[in-house]
């Protein structure tokens, strides 16, 4: 289903030209919400907490919901073009939000935090447990002893209800865009397709964005061998267990033996 926009097609690379205009695209998600919940979060299993980490800040959204006066905040993310949309977005809140450029595979930080949080489902587009593995080992060298790792999955439930063949549409005055969402349950492969058009423009640029949904026992499975203490898993947006029709997960692990 495509654009109705006679224009050529031009694979970019995910978020390079969906960043402009990703707050529109996301404008239905409550992040004041998300941010209410991940504190309480912090205040009940890390209250000493002041400095948090966001290893997949986006457009910085998030980092802007949180309480600036109690915590000290910083953000990355792989995208160049979303960490100077956060950066726009951060000086004209006047925020005190650190904001780079970093891949959470690899990275490495001057001075330890006491929360890294990687939330929205960010943590999905590592496909593989190996990149899992990078990425749990650098958040484990960036904590203060005894901190915490905050992320979220989106299981199969999720995809299989509200994604399975999913279209959604926008017009816009400066740009019109298509996403078509599908989920193959033989690969567990979510992938997003995003068709967009400037109209100061005559191309067509997409991008495919995939995210690989783990089957949520091989993700307590993996963490349980991991160098983390779990403390709790919870269906989102709840303080109640996970179970099996949960669609969201947020897991919550402490660095400990240290």
């Amino acid at each position: 289903m495509p654009l109705d926009y006679s224009a050529d097609e031009i694979v970019v690379s995910p978020y390079s030209k969906l960043a402009g205009i990703y707050d529109d695209v996301m404008s239905h998600v409550d992040y004041k919400q998300w941010a209410r919940y991940i504190q309480k979060m912090i205040l009940k299993w890390c209250p000493e907490a002041t400095r948090i980490l966001d290893i997949s800040c986006g457009t910085g959204s998030l980092l802007a919901k949180f309480d600036s006066n109690r915590y000290r905040l910083f953000g990355f993310d792989l995208s160049y073009n979303m960490v100077m949309e956060a950066g726009r977005k951060i000086r004209a809140l006047q925020f005190p939000v650190s904001l780079w450029c970093g891949n959470m595979k690899s990275f490495r930080l001057k001075n330890r935090v006491d929360v890294v949080v990687c939330l929205y489902d960010s943590i999905n587009y590592l496909l593989n447990f190996e990149g899992w593995s990078r990425c749990f080992d650098c958040v484990f060298d960036s904590l203060n002893d005894r901190g915490v790792f905050i992320f979220d999955i989106c299981t199969e439930k999720n995809s299989l209800k509200y994604f399975r063949n999913y279209v959604e549409r926008k017009n816009r005055n400066q740009y019109q865009y298509l996403r078509a969402s599908k989920y193959n349950a033989e690969t567990n492969v979510h992938t997003n397709r995003f068709e967009i058009a400037f109209n100061s423009g005559s191309q067509k640029y997409v991008e495919i964005h995939q995210q690989y949904i783990f089957p949520a026992n091989e993700v307590f499975d993996f963490i349980s061998k991991s160098k983390f203490k779990k403390l709790y898993a919870y269906d989102g947006f709840t303080f109640r267990s996970a179970h099996k029709n949960s669609l969201r997960i947020h897991f919550i692990l402490k660095k400990t033996g240290t």
